[in-house]
C-alpha cells in the first residue's frame, strides 16, 4: 500500500518506479540514527577517541529529598495560614510523593484534609500514618488522634471518644 502510494507520488507514469524508490531509500537510510563502531585495529580491537575515553560528566547534585520535603511542608504551612487551604494540601501532597514512607507527612496530609472538610480522606491518610509509624509512640499517637478526629468529623463521637481515651496521654 505504502508502495503504491509512494509509486503515484513518484512515477505517476509508472515506468520509473523502481528508480523513485531507490531514491527514497537512499534518502531515508541517509537519515539513519544508528550509532558508528569504530573501526577495529589491526589487533582486532576498535580504536577508542579521546571523547569516548573521557569519563562521563558527573551528574548534577540533586538536593537532598527530606530538604525538599521540609521545604514543600513550609510552604504547606504558609498556605494553610494564609486561607490558601486547596494550595497548602497540593504543597502536602507534592512532600507525600518525595517521601511517601515518612508517617508525618501522611499526618499532616489528613489534618489538611480534615480542615478541609473532608473526613473520609482524612481517615484514608491517618491509617496511611498509622501503618508506617512502626514501633514509634508519637508517630503513632498523632495518627490515631486524627484518626479520632475523623471519627468526630463523621459523627461517630463514641469511637472518636475511645481513641482519644486511649491516645491523648499515650507515652509508649
Amino acid at each position: 500500500m505504502v508502495r503504491q502510494q509512494l509509486t503515484s507520488l513518484f512515477a505517476p507514469s509508472g515506468w520509473c518506479a523502481g528508480a523513485a524508490c531507490a531514491v527514497l531509500l537512499a534518502l531515508l537510510s541517509a537519515c539513519s540514527t544508528t550509532p558508528a563502531t569504530p573501526a577495529p585495529t589491526p589487533s582486532g580491537t576498535p580504536e577508542t577517541t579521546d571523547e569516548q575515553a573521557s569519563p562521563a560528566p558527573a551528574a548534577p547534585a540533586r538536593s537532598d529529598p527530606s530538604q525538599a520535603t521540609l521545604a514543600l511542608l513550609s510552604q504547606s504551612r504558609r498556605a494553610e495560614r494564609s486561607g490558601a487551604l486547596a494550595e497548602a494540601i497540593a504543597y502536602a501532597e507534592r512532600a507525600v510523593r518525595i517521601s511517601p514512607r515518612e508517617a508525618p507527612l501522611w499526618t499532616r496530609l489528613a489534618e489538611l484534609e480534615l480542615a478541609n472538610e473532608q473526613p473520609e480522606t482524612a481517615m484514608q491518610y491517618g491509617r496511611k500514618a498509622l501503618s508506617l509509624a512502626g514501633d514509634e509512640p508519637d508517630l503513632q499517637r498523632d495518627a490515631w488522634l486524627v484518626i479520632a478526629d475523623a471519627h468526630a468529623a463523621i459523627g461517630n463521637k463514641a469511637e472518636a471518644a475511645r481513641i482519644r481515651a486511649r491516645w491523648r496521654t499515650y507515652r509508649g
